[in-house]
């Protein structure tokens, strides 16, 4: 029986080293050798290529909203619309086109108090008492002058405004943007198929098939949402966003 001792316990171990690599080394090779079966069989080539650019935003994208609170509804609304107009002539001495300005929301709310009753700590039900409404107005306003982002901001609460949502800037003509990256991300694929082709021989032939797919960064978001009690009249910058898109191309294998 083969006994392992201090002298020879290095060459056993250098032994069975040995052996596990030559079975791994077999593994490998014969997967590599399915792989290439199968993308022969098939007789194409399928090759990536990625497009990126890098564009500032052209627009801001504005949410404020006017906050209205009265018991009488009418009164109300009256009041409401008196404020938003008084917003809305602000915007457009402001620079702001007409068409740049769009209501997204006008929510009237009935306010309840359902605790009137109670005399004591103890849970009684109470049948729902009007106590006043609660309308918001929100506008949309896109903002294309990225320089009086500040000013129009900063003097919102002064003509009215009480809570503004967010600011998002975002590239009005994102498809231009993207048939830059998409050219791009073709020719580099098209350089990597004739780089395969000279490399191994293959000869290739029309294009059978293609397809993209894009991760284009959403754009900067700032999120406000909050009462403005008071001037916000901090710079508000709108960075710059990244476009990013993958092309495959699949072509057929010549013999």
């Amino acid at each position: 029986m083969y006994k392992i001792t201090p002298n020879n316990f290095w060459q056993y171990s250098l032994g069975i080293f040995l052996i596990v690599a030559s079975i791994t080394g077999l593994i490998f090779g014969w997967s590599i050798y399915q792989h290439t079966k199968i993308t022969t069989s098939q007789n194409r080539l399928t090759v990536t290529g990625e497009g990126k650019v890098y564009a500032k935003p052209d627009v801001a994208i504005l949410e404020l909203s006017v906050v209205t609170q009265n018991k009488d509804v009418k009164l109300v609304q009256t009041e409401n619309d008196l404020k938003m107009q008084k917003v809305v002539n602000f915007l457009k001495e402001s620079g702001i086109e007409e068409k740049d300005i769009k209501t997204i929301q006008y929510n009237l709310q009935p306010q309840y108090d359902y605790s009137w009753c109670r005399t004591s700590e103890y849970p009684v039900y109470c049948p729902p008492k009007l106590v006043d409404y609660i309308l918001t107005q929100t506008l949309e306003v896109k903002i294309r002058d990225f320089t009086k982002i500040g000013d129009i901001v900063g003097n919102l609460t002064n003509v009215g405004v009480n809570q503004i949502s967010s600011i998002n800037f975002t590239i009005e003509n994102i498809d231009e943007i993207m048939s830059q990256a998409r050219k791009q991300a073709i020719e580099k694929a098209q350089v990597k198929a004739l780089a395969i082709s000279q490399a191994t021989g293959v000869k290739l032939g029309k294009i059978v098939e293609v397809s993209e797919g894009n991760n284009y960064n959403p754009p900067l978001r700032t999120t406000m949402a909050k009462d403005v009690s008071e001037n916000v009249s901090a710079p508000i910058e709108g960075g710059t966003n990244e476009i990013t898109l993958i092309v495959s191309l699949t072509y057929e294998i010549l013999k």
